[in-house]
C-alpha cells in the first residue's frame, strides 16, 4: 500500500476546524484534523507531497521524518505540529480502514467503552467564532444565531453562570468547566498588578452560581486562560477551593511550568495545564517534576494520537491524570476520544462546540445513532479507523472562503 496524494479542506465553525486527507493506492483514504493555525493549509500543502509513494502503515516513521524535515534540527514547537497532527489521524484512520480496525486498537486496546465529556460552557453565554489570530470574525451562522446581539456581549454575571449549569445538567453532563478570567477587565496588565476585591468577589459569586446550578454530584472546572502571576492564582484558588474545583485551568502563562508547580504543590485545588506543549519533549519537565495534578495535550497539536497516548503514560507514572484539552470539530474529538479510551489515568474529555449550531451533524458514525455525545458520553466502538465519516454535505456549506475543499 502506497500514498498517492493528500488534500485539505476548512470549515469556518467557532474557530477554523482544518481538516486532512491522505489517499492510499487501494482507493481507500483517512480523514485527520488540525488544530488552527495562521497558514495552515500552506504548511501542510508543503507537507502532502512528502508522503507520496510512502507506506501508510509506517505512522510513526512518517511523522518522525515530518519532524525532522519542519526543521533543520528537529523542531520540538510551533506550528509544525498543528499540521502534523492532523496528517497522524489521518495516516491511523486510513490504515484502520484498510484493516478493518478501530484506532483505539493500534493504541494498545481499550479499557473503556465510553469516554466521559465535560462541558466548556465559557462564561455562561458565549457563542463565538475567532479566526487563526484569535481575531473576531462573524460568519452567517454567527450572525444568525447572535440574532442582532453583538458578540461578546459582557455577560458575566452569577445568573448566567447558574442558568448555564442547569442547562448542561439537563443535557446530561455530569462535568463542565466555566470561564473566569473574562471577568477581570482585560488591560493588558494583569500579570503586573494585584487583582481588586471586586474581581476577586465577582469570580467566587459567579464559581457560587455554578456549583449551586451543577449541583454537589457534578464535577465543576474553572479556566483562568493564562492570565495572572501566581501571586494572584493562589488568591484565586484560596477564594474558590470552599466550591471543591474539579481543576483549576492555566492559572499562568504556560513559559515556565514552576509557576503552575509552586501553586499545586500547595495542594489548595487540583491544577491542569498543558495544552500549548508539543510531544513528550515538551512534557517532560512539567511532568516528571510533577508540576501539575492534570495533564491537557491538545490532541491535535500536540503531535497526535500516538504522541497523546505516550503523554498520558508519562503523566500516568508521576500520578498525574490526563484530561486532553479539545476544542476541535466531533471528527477530531473523535481522534482524542480514541486515545482517551486507552488510558487508565483518563479522566474527562473537553467539548468546546455547544455553541455551534451544526456540531453534531459534521461527522456521520455508521454503528451509533443520535448526538455523538450521549448523556455526557461518547460511546466507544469496533468500527475500524476513527469510526466515523465526514459529512460533506453538510461542512461543505460552512467552507471557508478561498480555502480548498479536498483538492
Amino acid at each position: 500500500m502506497q500514498i498517492t496524494h493528500g488534500t485539505t479542506a476548512v470549515v469556518e465553525a467557532n474557530y477554523d476546524y482544518t481538516y486532512v486527507r491522505i489517499h492510499a493506492d487501494n482507493g481507500q483514504y483517512g480523514t485527520g484534523e488540525c488544530f488552527f493555525a495562521p497558514g495552515l493549509t500552506t504548511a501542510l500543502h508543503e507537507m502532502l507531497p512528502l508522503l507520496e509513494g510512502k507506506d501508510p502503515r509506517e505512522v510513526d516513521r512518517l511523522c518522525r521524518f515530518l519532524w525532522r524535515k519542519g526543521s533543520g534540527a528537529g523542531a520540538v514547537a510551533g506550528y509544525l505540529y498543528n499540521a502534523i497532527s492532523g496528517i497522524e489521524a489521518a495516516l491511523w484512520d486510513l490504515v484502520g480502514k484498510s484493516w478493518g480496525v478501530p484506532c483505539w486498537q493500534f493504541l494498545g486496546g481499550k479499557v473503556r467503552d465510553e469516554v466521559r465529556i465535560y462541558v466548556d460552557c465559557h462564561a455562561g453565554d458565549n457563542v463565538e467564532s475567532w479566526g487563526p489570530m484569535l481575531d473576531a470574525r462573524e460568519p452567517q451562522w454567527l450572525k444568525d444565531a447572535l440574532a442582532g446581539r453583538p458578540q461578546h456581549e459582557e455577560r458575566y454575571e452569577p445568573e448566567m453562570y447558574f442558568n448555564r449549569a442547569r442547562q448542561m445538567v439537563a443535557a446530561g453532563f455530569d462535568a463542565m468547566k466555566f470561564d473566569i478570567d473574562s471577568i477581570v477587565v482585560l488591560t493588558g496588565e494583569e500579570l503586573n498588578r494585584p487583582l481588586t476585591r471586586a474581581e476577586m468577589d465577582k469570580m467566587a459569586a459567579c464559581v457560587a452560581a455554578a456549583r449551586e446550578g451543577a449541583g454537589d454530584s457534578v464535577d465543576l472546572a474553572v479556566d483562568c486562560h493564562w492570565r495572572f502571576a501566581p501571586t494572584e492564582a493562589i488568591r484565586i484558588a484560596r477564594a474558590l477551593a470552599p466550591y471543591n474545583l474539579l481543576w483549576l485551568e492555566d492559572p499562568c502563562p504556560p513559559e515556565n511550568y514552576r509557576d503552575v508547580a509552586e501553586i499545586r504543590a500547595l495542594g489548595i485545588v487540583p491544577i491542569l495545564t498543558g495544552e500549548n506543549l508539543n510531544r513528550r519533549h515538551g512534557f517532560w519537565d512539567l511532568i516528571t517534576h510533577r508540576g501539575c495534578d492534570l495533564v491537557a495535550p491538545d490532541i491535535q497539536k500536540c503531535a497526535g494520537m500516538l504522541e497523546g497516548k505516550r503523554i498520558g503514560e508519562l503523566a500516568e507514572m508521576q500520578g498525574i491524570r490526563f484530561a486532553p484539552h479539545n476544542i476541535a470539530s466531533p471528527l477530531g474529538t473523535m481522534a482524542s476520544a480514541h486515545v482517551c479510551a486507552t488510558l487508565p489515568n483518563f479522566v474527562a474529555l473537553e467539548f468546546h462546540g455547544s455553541d455551534v449550531p451544526f456540531w453534531n451533524d459534521l461527522i456521520t458514525r455508521p454503528d451509533v445513532s443520535g448526538p455523538v455525545i450521549q448523556k455526557g458520553r461518547i460511546p466507544i466502538t469496533c468500527a475500524p479507523g476513527l469510526g466515523c465519516e465526514l459529512n460533506e454535505a453538510v461542512a461543505k456549506q460552512y467552507a471557508k472562503p478561498g480555502e480548498p475543499w479536498f483538492v
